[in-house]
């Protein structure tokens, strides 16, 4: 059986329109540089240095602080526009913003040495980084995005508690009803995705002893999510989020939103999604027919449903939890 290529790094990259997600995960890759080629090292860089600079005020809007420093180091913050986001981060009264582009500035304006950033990478000249994965997981924060599998995917980290980690993928991947029967309802434990999930996308997405670092969890009926399992459940390795962890861990619904690849695109019926797609969630909707899903970052279960049918196609999201020990 020919394995299916839910995410192409290079292709999915290039599709997406200049945006605070390109920025971060251009950033994030080249933080997890492992059997990256010259022509993708050359590709993030070349986005970063040359079309990243002209949305870094969107960086100030949505108040990403901790990741200043990257984008000064990758020069999406640079001499020619600090000054522009100084006055800006003054203007929106975000002090602890300010104060960092005020010291980076004035850096990179008198000694830029005690600033980390980049050098250009030059093919066939500059090192290559290494084929194996060293990244540090435990020490990943909530925000942060990581890199897993043979063909490297960009997650993202939701939360991390001593080393265990929650994780989403940073795309929409695919697009699949819950069900691939409408049954009158549906439910997480007997829909159709639950099964795919656990073996045609984690035997795509992750390589074996990625597997062996996820924690199996065991989702109950009424929804709740536990990692004993007291009443003799089958567990998940790949789930997706309910209603409370989608609230929960993207506070807006800006942060909710996700890119979505091409393979995703390929077949959708509810609508056509281009740079964004809706992702399902696996709580049971208002009407009992419904499942929650997420529209353009809101939360909703209306119309999920199509003509009391079937479940309609909308995205595929896995969540998964992985541990660093």
């Amino acid at each position: 059986m020919k394995k299916i290529i839910y995410f192409d790094e290079e292709r999915d990259f290039t599709r997406l329109e200049n945006c605070v997600e390109k920025v971060e995960i251009a950033i994030s890759r080249l933080e997890n540089p492992y059997g990256l080629t010259d022509e993708k090292i050359v590709m993030y860089q070349n986005y970063l240095f040359n079309q990243a600079p002209k949305i870094a005020q969107e960086f100030i809007d949505l108040n990403r602080t901790t990741l200043l420093p990257l984008l000064v180091k990758y020069r999406v913050i640079k001499k020619t526009n600090v000054l522009k986001l100084t006055d800006y981060a003054r203007e929106q009264k975000k002090n602890d913003i300010l104060f960092y582009l005020m010291e980076a500035g004035h850096l990179l304006k008198t000694n830029s040495k005690n600033l980390e950033v980049v050098k250009k990478h030059t093919p066939g000249k500059s090192p290559l980084p290494p084929a194996e994965n060293t990244y540090n997981y435990r020490n990943s924060r909530p925000g942060e995005i990581i890199w897993l599998g043979a063909d490297p995917m960009p997650w993202q980290v939701l939360e991390n508690k001593d080393g265990r980690l929650l994780l989403i993928s940073k795309y929409v991947i695919d697009c699949m009803p819950i069900d691939d029967f409408f049954r009158g309802h549906s439910e997480w434990r007997t829909c159709s995705i639950r099964r795919r999930l656990n073996k045609e996308y984690i035997d795509a997405l992750l390589t074996q002893k990625e597997k062996d670092m996820t924690v199996p969890v065991y989702i109950d009926w009424d929804d709740t999510l536990s990692f004993d399992n007291p009443k003799g459940l089958s567990d998940d390795r790949f789930f997706y989020l309910n209603v409370k962890d989608a609230q929960r861990y993207f506070r807006t619904d800006r942060d909710r939103m996700a890119p979505v690849t091409k393979y995703a695109i390929r077949s959708m019926l509810w609508t056509v999604f281009d740079q964004y797609a809706h992702w399902w969630l696996r709580t049971q909707g208002e009407q009992y027919v419904d499942i929650y899903y997420v529209r353009d970052g809101i939360i909703m279960s209306e119309n999920s449903t199509v003509q009391g049918a079937y479940f309609e196609h909308f995205g595929v999201r896995p969540a998964m939890y992985f541990c660093c020990e």
